[in-house]
């Protein structure tokens, strides 16, 4: 009897944990049946074998309880694969370009809601939200525009509903949003909304009024958004400086990220800085700001030293444009991401590449290993490059 209560307790366990994701159907006809006696929408989850982006959201995100429990409430669930089956026409109806798309339809197959892109959960939700409700998906604004509707609320919700899904559009829907909103209208509730959505550097219309007004919209928003979005459109100017070659002006604006006593704006003034000697050729710089941060700003941080690896080598090398020098800072920079991270793909593949361009094959090798192995639980791509990076080193 024991025996009995035990395997039913593993039975009901192991069932239970298999209702924590979002049920998906098997066909669109499945789907489709459910769809009508339930009268839910459609949720068609788009995806490739080789979407890495579609990887991350199925591991991270469709297994989070509130995702999955909304999901599953309120849509009958369908996912399929762009490139086989019915997907292959699914794809060219929708006109699919992009990898994740989501589609919320009706049971006529008619398109309600739109979205796509990797997000975090909070946005996956709202996404979902938005679709279910009739005046605010895709296909209600869109009928409410094409009807003539103008307002700033509305072509504001207009824009956000299309920006993952519809760049063109959402870019149209933005440059008419900036050019109706007046200085005064920035001042408000909705001119705070307009400008954390879409300003874009400091010098643009509504980036130079948030820089020179920023105490005037502490009743709208949290400190952490308003530094958010002046990090942002400060690091934005940076970049263009590093093109214009303004020194004076880009280490003026550094000062802002070195002196911060906050270790993330530390972090991106290294990030920065980097970049900027990379850019120019000025090694002695380089190696002198990157062995500090090695020892100081990045010292835990895997993926920032794994970037700064990728990038001072030439990314999936062959480059033999990098000095020996900076490979050399490469090469300690990946070793230390290794380090601390050593179950990362990217990490391990970073390291790998290092190793093989300084022909050091015995790390090189135990990398490109370790790499295909992760790959395994990565996309079809991202197998093949990690196959491509063990046989470049296996021949070396």
């Amino acid at each position: 009897m024991k025996n009995i209560f035990t395997f039913l307790f593993l039975f009901v366990a192991i069932g239970s944990y298999a209702q924590e994701e979002i049920h998906f159907n098997s066909s669109w006809s499945e789907a489709k049946e459910k769809a009508i006696q339930s009268k839910k929408l459609i949720f068609i989850d788009c995806y490739t074998s080789w979407c890495a982006p579609c990887k991350w959201m199925e591991k991270n995100i469709f297994i989070q309880p509130a995702v999955y429990k909304y999901y599953n409430d309120n849509f009958v669930n369908l996912k399929v694969d762009m490139e086989k089956g019915e997907g292959i026409e699914m794809r060219k109806k929708y006109n699919v370009q992009s990898f994740p798309t989501y589609l919320f339809v009706n049971t006529a197959g008619d398109v309600v809601h739109r979205t796509a892109s990797k997000m975090e959960a909070e946005a996956f939700l709202a996404e979902a939200k938005r679709a279910t409700d009739p005046k605010r998906n895709t296909a209600a604004l869109k009928d409410k525009f094409d009807k003539g509707a103008r307002d700033l609320p509305f072509l504001l919700d207009y824009y956000l509903a299309l920006e993952r899904a519809d760049r063109n559009t959402a870019n149209q829907i933005s440059a008419e949003i900036v050019a109706k909103v007046t200085e005064p209208g920035l001042n408000t509730e909705l001119g705070w909304k307009i400008i954390k959505a879409l300003a874009r550097t400091e010098s643009d219309k509504l980036g130079a009024h948030f820089m020179a007004n920023q105490q005037a919209y502490n009743s709208w928003s949290k400190l952490e958004d308003r530094e958010q979005l002046k990090d942002r459109l400060i690091t934005s100017a940076m970049y263009g400086l590093m093109r214009t070659g303004d020194e004076q002006v880009f280490m003026d604006k550094l000062a802002y990220f070195k002196k911060s006593d906050k270790i993330g704006r530390k972090k991106q003034g290294v990030m920065l800085e980097a970049e900027y000697y990379l850019e120019k050729g000025r090694t002695d710089d380089y190696v002198k700001l990157t062995t500090a941060a090695l020892k100081n700003e990045l010292k835990d941080d895997a993926e920032k030293l794994s970037f700064l690896a990728r990038r001072a080598s030439g990314g999936k090398i062959g480059n033999d444009q990098a000095s020996p020098a900076i490979l050399q800072q490469a090469y300690l920079m990946a070793k230390r991401a290794v380090v601390l991270d050593p179950e990362e793909y990217s990490i391990q593949s970073t390291f790998g590449y290092v190793c093989l361009a300084m022909k050091k094959k015995p790390e090189a090798l135990t990398a490109a290993k370790k790499s295909r192995e992760l790959a395994n639980a990565e996309t079809s791509k991202i197998q093949k490059l990690a196959q491509e990076l063990l046989d470049k080193v296996e021949a070396l």
